[in-house]
């Protein structure tokens, strides 16, 4: 494998692993700095948070790439429920080239070092988007799904995956379970 050049630091590996090992941890964001290429845990969420997929979302920013390492809890066609683990890339359209070239470096790194379910590269905040875009990445081919983190789903005309009650659930509640 070719090396990105990129070094992962402890701290965040740790946490990777934490996220991993799913019963400290939920999620964890991890910051880019493009200027000096470093990568620093920025945010981290706990076991009982009720929608970690969209806690690390809304903290993703719109002039800089980040990374998100979840467990994304999901309910299949089948009514089983999964815990799968993603690795999310957040480099947005409006990114300068330097922060997308930087990205890809990154995510090559952290890809190095947990091996995931699926890996999700987004560049714009669109709850309804986001979704299938995970579920399309992480679901196996034929398995269906029916929520994810609490949520029902459902898929529309075009085979994506949106939410079932029509609404795009940006303003979800990030805070855990009792």
């Amino acid at each position: 494998m070719v090396s990105s050049g990129m070094k992962v630091p402890v701290e965040v590996e740790e946490a990777g692993n934490l996220v991993i090992q799913g019963r400290s941890m939920s999620a964890v964001v991890i910051d880019l700095d493009s200027k000096t290429n470093t990568l620093s845990v920025k945010k981290t969420y706990g076991p009982k948070m009720k929608h970690p997929y969209r806690a690390c979302l809304a903290n993703f920013q719109n002039d800089k790439a980040s990374f998100a390492l979840v467990n994304v809890k999901l309910s299949t066609g089948e009514g089983q429920d999964r815990d799968k683990l993603v690795m999310v890339m957040w480099a947005p359209d409006t990114a300068t080239a330097k922060v997308k070239m930087t990205a890809a470096a990154g995510s090559r790194a952290l890809r190095s070092k947990f091996k995931c379910n699926a890996y999700v590269e987004l560049q714009e905040k669109s709850p309804c988007k986001n979704v299938n875009d995970v579920l399309q990445k992480t679901l196996r081919s034929g398995e269906g799904c029916t929520s994810i983190e609490g949520v029902s789903v459902t898929t529309n005309e075009l085979r994506e995956y949106v939410f079932a009650d029509g609404n795009n659930h940006d303003d979800s509640d990030f805070a855990e379970d009792d």
